[in-house]
């Protein structure tokens, strides 16, 4: 695999933690093993959008901001899929925006992305940080189960930059 195409990793990421989010209580080590795959695969996904906004932004500031964000993430999601638990979701949604909003305003900004795209990041990443409070505040999960919507928005924007990366 080139440096080109690490950004396919992040649908390996969403492939495989989908279906960890999915499995609920049951299956707890098929549920460790796909966390632990997605969690190779979206390291190597943000390691190629950093090097990208690196060169968006060449103080590094949003670089900083999305891949500090993403480690926090990486850790509370892991930990809120394996254990279920909505009080790690909820602080994985913050960090999830962060990155959603940082890496939005450095394309912006550097005139990368057209502007209404960038808002829309904008406003996605306000709307994973939102759901995320609900979900911590009312102890609530999307369809009364394990899965947290403010997941399933950060992966559509994982998917959504994934193709964006991978067309330019």
């Amino acid at each position: 695999m080139t440096r080109a195409n690490l950004p396919a990793l992040g649908y390996v990421y969403v492939a495989l933690a989908l279906p960890a989010l999915l499995l609920g209580l049951q299956h707890e080590r098929a549920k460790t093993t796909l966390v632990t795959g997605a969690a190779f695969a979206y390291l190597w996904f943000i390691a190629s959008l950093r090097a990208r906004l690196v060169r968006f932004d060449p103080d590094g500031f949003f670089a900083s901001v999305v891949v500090t964000g993403s480690a926090a993430y990486l850790a509370l999601q892991a930990f809120a899929v394996i254990d279920g638990s909505t009080e790690a979701a909820a602080p994985s949604a913050a960090c999830a925006a962060t990155v959603i909003i940082g890496s939005s305003l450095a394309a912006w900004r550097a005139r990368k992305i057209a502007r209404w795209f960038g808002q829309a990041g904008v406003v996605g990443g306000i709307a994973v940080l939102v759901v995320g409070l609900v979900e911590a505040g009312a102890d609530w999960t999307l369809a009364g189960g394990r899965v947290f919507a403010s997941s399933l928005g950060f992966m559509v924007w994982v998917v959504v930059t994934a193709t964006y990366l991978l067309r330019r």
